[in-house]
């Protein structure tokens, strides 16, 4: 009788997929070791594309404006970046999941609607906590839907946004009261030292937190395996449910930060002021490399999709490009990066 090859023995840590000059092998000679798929180029391309976007935005703004490229013109886009920044971290957790989030319009507006209106009520402290907290809960309830309900992201969010804005209109009666506190116009517009922005301080912090949460920590881990198979994440041992409610959450309060530095930045709250940042954190996102499919990416690319997206806003009205031109080239951008990246693509934190 023929024998039966024994497999190949699986070093625990070792990536049997990888390239063999990944795991100490010889690399792959002539220009397919440089050009191939699994070189250097197509393993980074998801950090290299935006940030050559953003260089060959920075390029295009200089010779149509040559006074946009200045330290503090920079630094103000910058500014602009870090609470689209702050939004797209709570949609890159929930795309690594495979899902969407579309509730964060009216999540984010109602958490600035309650901190300015509730803050002239009550100490801010409590008021921030209560604006935070709806938003958190918004995202606990889009979690256990989306988890136990089995209702898909895409409808359980589109929903609950139709719902927040009902919600938003009785509370307001069509009219937001109050302005905001101070220490959110400090947040989003205020300078250490009249130098640098606290909101570029408040971004690194988070950026941090998100790249920290997601290489370092078991729900990091999780969270990539639901993304690539929630099946065999499931008969890993996974709690697959719990991971998706934690990811909405985070979603959640992700929108309500980015609602208490918007409307420090308009000093006031006003009714739609988060119907602007759906399209562009979602192109954020998958400029950065993330793939809307779920499972990979990670906030890294993010931040230099946010920057891409506020340059690119700024470089369409410089241009002229109106508004609803805009919109459509976020579409654009969407399904070009999806082609670019494609579908199997797999660039990890």
């Amino acid at each position: 009788m023929s024998r039966v090859p024994e497999p190949s023995p699986v070093l625990p840590g070792v990536d049997t997929d990888a390239p063999a000059a990944a795991l100490g092998g010889p690399p792959r000679g002539g220009l397919a070791g440089l050009t191939g798929h699994n070189s250097w180029l197509a393993q980074n391309r998801a950090l290299l594309i935006p940030y050559g976007l953003i260089l060959l935005l920075l390029v295009a703004a200089a010779i149509r404006a040559p006074g946009f490229v200045s330290i503090s013109n920079l630094s103000q886009q910058l500014v602009l970046a870090s609470y689209l920044g702050v939004i797209a971290g709570g949609q890159t957790l929930v795309i690594l999941t495979g899902g969407i989030d579309l509730s964060i319009a009216w999540n984010l507006n109602l958490s600035a609607i309650l901190l300015t209106q509730l803050s002239e009520q009550m100490p801010v402290f409590w008021a921030t906590v209560a604006a935070l907290g709806c938003a958190s809960l918004v995202g606990l309830l889009n979690g256990l839907g989306i988890a136990y309900l089995r209702i898909p992201s895409l409808v359980m969010t589109l929903g609950m946004n139709a719902v927040l804005a009902g919600v938003t209109l009785v509370y307001t009666n069509g009219s937001p009261q109050g302005d905001a506190p101070q220490f959110s116009r400090d947040v989003a517009v205020g300078k250490i030292g009249g130098v640098i922005p606290w909101a570029l301080v408040f971004w690194a912090i988070f950026s941090a937190a998100v790249i920290f949460l997601l290489r370092r920590t078991v729900y990091g881990k999780r969270l990539y395996a639901v993304g690539n198979n929630p099946k065999a994440a499931y008969l890993s041992g996974v709690p697959v449910r719990w991971v998706l409610v934690l990811t909405y959450i985070l979603c959640g309060l992700c929108a309500g930060l980015g609602g208490v530095m918007l409307t420090g930045y308009s000093q006031q709250s006003y009714l739609g002021m988060g119907d602007l940042y759906v399209l562009p954190a979602i192109a954020a996102v998958v400029v950065g490399g993330t793939s809307i499919l779920g499972g990979s990416g990670g906030y890294t690319g993010t931040i230099a999709g946010a920057i891409t997206v506020v340059l690119l806003q700024n470089v369409l009205q410089i241009v002229g490009i109106q508004p609803a031109g805009q919109q459509i080239l976020y579409g654009l951008i969407i399904l070009l990066m999806l082609f670019v990246y494609g579908r199997n693509a797999r660039v990890r934190e």
